[in-house]
């Protein structure tokens, strides 16, 4: 009976058991009449759709959020997208802190896992560095933006609209106020602020590098000093973002609907903000329907690799991507081993990265495929992209979500939510405790491959 009860409440299925219970808690919330403009209360399926987009950090919306959500509404959104982004295991452990009390065991295992940590050790001091470290962060940021928008919007709902945006920059979210201007119009109208586009794109990249990163980089300052999994985030990172970077200003700057009639300074600072963006931020300067079929599937390539692990940032993770071309390149040259800066990466941890990057392939075709058949009409490579933008938690959208019917929006709130939590921590939920271990050694064979 204690197996039973161990078996119940492994690590991996209280996150998603969390998960779940936020994203209910919100969606009850968002329906209250309190939540909604006009106080009439939201559908709940908007509402549930919400609150999983907001507790998922993704963004993708049927309801423009500023039109849509009262103040209360707005802030519940707020507070589910900062538990999103941290972790609800670390989001609670603020009580433990404010109380004084002892944190124990079993709960340092929740966070190890929540925040994809190797072991246990120095997690308190991680996790009290993560909490200090994201509202400052988050402070800052929204200090910069209510100096922008405290012109358009006034003292108050510029501060407002500066903290929120702060955070849903911060957690990767995607989630803005904007929609005054025209309803789902993310940041267009600040396509030319550098203020605004900077420090939006400077809270999503330090948000996007994984609490770990953090900490290593202020504790050994010198590149060549930091772990292997900080080094290939960092360096992954720069030749994602600087390739995206030249991409999209090459493939856009003849585009009038896009970037073609912008002077060349802003072009270049709305491709770098397209750039950064599908690591799992969400925000646009541009209109996303709008690009070139080829910049769309970049776009879509971009979100599907998404940022690091252990971040508030979704996607296969930039380590995976990074181990897999590393590996492939490795074997074009012969070479059994994949070494990198120096440190041999084991062959359990290759074929865990192909493993996460096979499912995730297989989830994302099954998904746009059955979309498209459920609801037959709509562009598939727009189909494809927001499937993407779903399971890589990113929120950037062709404007395909509000026209879905109620089953593909289903379908896309589940993706959500696997993107959140992670295909590996959902197999570990539902497999951990099953005993699956292989007790049966058979020959070593070869095949054909190639």
């Amino acid at each position: 009976m204690i197996n039973g009860k161990r078996a119940l409440l492994n690590p991996a299925r209280v996150i998603v058991l969390g998960f779940l219970a936020v994203i209910a808690a919100g969606a009850l919330l968002l329906a209250l009449p309190v939540s909604a403009r006009g106080g009439a209360a939201a559908p709940f399926l908007t509402a549930l759709f919400t609150s999983a987009s907001a507790t998922c950090v993704t963004g993708l919306t049927v309801a423009d959020t500023a039109l849509t959500w009262s103040a209360f509404g707005q802030a519940v959104i707020l507070c589910l997208i900062q538990i999103g982004g941290l972790g609800f295991m670390s989001v609670t452990t603020i009580f433990f802190f404010i109380m004084n009390r002892k944190i124990d065991l079993s709960r340092r295992l929740l966070i190890v896992q929540s925040l994809s940590l190797k072991d246990i050790e120095g997690v308190v001091r991680l996790i009290r560095h993560v909490l200090i470290g994201t509202f400052a962060v988050e402070g800052l940021g929204a200090l910069v933006l209510w100096s922008r928008f405290a012109g358009r919007y006034g003292l108050w709902k510029g501060l407002w609209m500066g903290v929120f945006h702060s955070v849903s920059a911060f957690c990767n979210a995607g989630f803005d106020l904007l929609g005054g201007a025209a309803p789902f119009s993310s940041l267009t109208s600040y396509s030319g602020d550098p203020f605004v586009a900077v420090t939006v794109m400077l809270l999503v990249f330090a948000g996007g590098l994984g609490f770990f990163v953090w900490e290593d980089i202020l504790r050994r300052r010198r590149f060549r000093n930091l772990h292997l999994h900080s080094k290939l985030v960092l360096a992954v990172s720069f030749w994602l973002i600087a390739f995206g970077w030249v991409f999209f200003f090459m493939a856009e700057r003849g585009n009038p609907d896009t970037i073609g009639g912008m002077t060349p300074a802003n072009a270049a600072l709305a491709s770098l903000f397209q750039a950064v963006m599908p690591r799992s931020g969400g925000f646009s300067v541009v209109d996303q329907a709008s690009l070139r079929g080829v910049s769309k599937f970049m776009a879509a390539a971009l979100m599907f690799i998404g940022g690091s692990a252990g971040s508030t940032a979704g996607g296969i993770k930039n380590t995976t991507a990074g181990i897999l071309v590393l590996s492939a390149v490795s074997s074009l040259r012969g070479k059994s081993r994949l070494s990198v800066f120096g440190r041999t990466i084991p062959a359990p941890q290759v074929i865990s990265a192909l493993s996460i990057m096979v499912m995730v392939t297989a989830a994302v075709l099954t998904g746009s495929a059955a979309i498209a058949l459920i609801q037959p009409g709509l562009p598939f490579s727009g189909i494809v992209s927001e499937t993407v933008s779903a399971i890589a938690t990113c929120g950037l959208t062709h404007g395909i979500t509000p026209a879905l019917a109620p089953a593909p929006l289903i379908i896309i709130m589940l993706y959500m939510f696997f993107g959140r939590v992670g295909i590996m921590t959902l197999g570990m939920a539902a497999f951990l405790n099953r005993n699956l271990a292989d007790k049966t050694k058979y020959p070593d064979t070869w095949v054909m491959m190639g």
